[in-house]
């Protein structure tokens, strides 16, 4: 039956907390003894780099060239389901080339809009177009599974949306009643979600102290095979990210706004096809990685 408890921690918490204490209370005097015992040793230890470490420390700054392909800037979209950009009927929103380079050009002329970017820009356009709804989803599609453009991810959802609409709509769902089952998750509300943090950091030290269990060359064996087997995996990785797939229109141009507009307007358009998606990257640095991702 229902009855009023009062909250009190639980016992099997502090039956954690206590146990790992026995120990964990005792390893800061220990360390410092083991410390003091290798100060006195230190004169008698010749330490010398490996020669991998000379040929890393050459490598040091790609962090920073990694890094800098990192850029800041903002992403103007055009798409035909915007109001007051596609041209909407009853079988469906358009938008053509000529129309998105007209309405891009258009606002980056835009002087009402605070955002607008001054100064010397570099900017990366890129287009997709099609004839067909469904071709569109399907370019879409395999476009952002590589280029994940927040943009552009809308405009997959609603093209493929749209592309099952015929099916979907015919389809009704039973009501749920109320109140709603939540997917399963991991029941850590406070102070459950503190208690595993700081025991949790209990049971680290241990876990630590137990792993002597295996000698200093066996721990070395072990983190050389974990250390190649991990290099392996993040070389397949990278590996796999250059699996790409999809063509847009694109180039890049730089100058200011006005400049930039113009020339998006007196470049040829690719066709006169009904479904297009366009953007323009804007960033006033170089944009290498999207640059030479895209054009």
């Amino acid at each position: 039956m229902w009855k009023q408890s009062p909250l009190s921690w639980p016992s099997s918490s502090q039956a954690i907390q206590t146990s790992a204490e026995q120990v964990t209370d005792q390893i800061g005097t220990t360390m410092n003894d083991a410390v003091s015992r290798l100060t006195n040793l230190e004169s008698d230890a010749s330490y010398r780099r490996h020669s991998l470490s000379e040929e890393a420390s050459a490598l040091i700054g790609l962090r920073g060239d990694l890094e800098s392909l990192l850029r800041t800037g903002t992403v103007l979209t055009a798409t035909p389901y915007q109001f007051q950009v596609g041209t909407k009927l009853d079988s469906g929103c358009y938008l053509n080339p000529q129309a998105v380079v007209k309405v891009l050009s258009g606002k980056l002329r835009d002087h009402a809009d605070k955002y607008r970017p001054n100064g010397n820009l570099h900017c990366v356009a890129l287009m997709v177009t099609a004839s067909q709804l469904s071709q569109s989803a399907n370019q879409l599609a395999d476009l952002v599974s590589v280029f994940p453009l927040p943009d552009w991810y809308q405009v997959a959802r609603q093209t493929q949306a749209l592309v099952t609409n015929d099916t979907d709509k015919l389809h009704q769902a039973a009501a749920i009643v109320q109140p709603r089952f939540k997917p399963m998750a991991k029941l850590n509300a406070n102070p459950l979600h503190e208690a595993l943090h700081w025991q949790g950091a209990q049971i680290a030290t241990l876990e630590s102290l137990a792993d002597d269990a295996s000698n200093v060359i066996g721990k070395l064996q072990a983190l050389a095979a974990k250390r190649a087997s991990k290099l392996s995996d993040v070389k397949t990785q990278i590996n796999a990210l250059k699996s790409l797939k999809g063509s847009v229109y694109a180039f890049s141009v730089t100058g200011s706004a006005e400049s930039i507009a113009t020339q998006i307007s007196q470049a040829d358009t690719p066709n006169n096809h009904q479904f297009t998606v366009a953007s323009l990257l804007l960033s006033h640095e170089p944009m290498t990685f999207f640059e030479e991702l895209l054009c």
